[in-house]
């Protein structure tokens, strides 16, 4: 499903590590490698900074080419560079204008507030509108990825899937796509009913468990090993922790993706997981 995705790069280590975690995902074939230079409003001598600035990042670049080939000589890799005073909007550009599948980025994500307003780049990439699916690698967790947690969160990043759901359409259709993942072993459904949504009431929580229970057999049906959590509580903190409960190797959520004010003003479950997660978070923005 994941077989081109975009790595905006800074060339910083964790940077590094995350080349080595993405390039042994399973399915990925191509990785165009992106560096984003900040481009300043005001103009004259800071063009010349910038000039720099793109060569250093064009030699960077090569270096960091060859040294995919060493670590998975079967990935094609791509080089860009380019320019922007906005960093996320430039991102999103070139991974339309490549056709990727999945955009990866390093998890410094602060609050909505910060994304929005101080730029934020994992932050304002998640919420601006677009259809491409994005990864965000938890900062807690790049710096540990060596031995058996490497194994783990990059080569076996399909091992244990969370899913969590909400019965819309979407949720359920995203559901089902992750069956369809190279490597996939696990999948664990999830729904957290809130307050007011009939916590206390048997009668509200059953139905819940019988529309879970239906998606979780049209798993099994297709031979994936799947399961199902119903609980009570606040899905943008009980979401992280079930999966560091239940030792997941990656959330897997949808998103519709109604842009940063909509964020703002109504905040955003996806944002929030993120936030709290320690497992690596896949959004999916779209199934077609």
């Amino acid at each position: 499903m994941f077989e081109k995705i975009l790595f905006p790069t800074d060339f910083s280590e964790p940077a590094k590590t995350e080349l080595n975690c993405i390039t042994s995902i399973p399915g990925i074939r191509e990785i165009v490698l992106l560096h984003v230079v900040r481009q300043s409003v005001i103009r004259g001598e800071v063009a010349m900074v910038e000039n720099l600035a793109v060569h250093a990042a064009e030699v960077y670049l090569q270096k960091a080419k060859t040294y995919i080939a060493t670590l998975n000589p079967d990935i094609r890799v791509r080089l860009d560079e380019t320019t922007s005073t906005d960093i996320p909007e430039a991102i999103l550009e070139k991974a339309e204008e490549h056709g990727v599948d999945l955009i990866v980025i390093h998890a410094n994500i602060k609050s909505t507030i910060t994304g929005i307003f101080l730029n934020r780049v994992p932050s304002t990439v998640l919420c601006r509108i677009s259809k491409i699916n994005v990864m965000i690698m938890p900062d807690k967790l790049v710096g540990t990825l060596t031995g058996k947690t490497f194994e783990k969160f990059c080569p076996m990043i399909f091992s244990r899937i969370l899913c969590p759901i909400n019965f819309s359409e979407f949720s359920m259709k995203v559901a089902a796509l992750a069956g369809t993942l190279k490597g996939v072993g696990e999948i664990i459904l999830l729904h957290v009913v809130q307050k007011g949504e009939g916590v206390d009431d048997p009668e509200a929580v059953t139905p819940v468990e019988f529309q879970i229970k239906t998606i979780c057999n049209n798993l099994t049906a297709q031979g994936i090993k799947a399961r199902t959590i119903v609980m009570a509580g606040k899905p943008e903190t009980d979401i992280p922790w079930v999966a560091q409960e239940e030792d997941v190797s990656l959330v897997w959520m949808r998103s519709a993706a109604q842009g940063c004010l909509h964020d703002f003003f109504f905040g955003s479950l996806v944002h929030d997981v993120v936030m709290n997660s320690t497992r690596p978070v896949i959004v999916i923005r779209s199934y077609e």
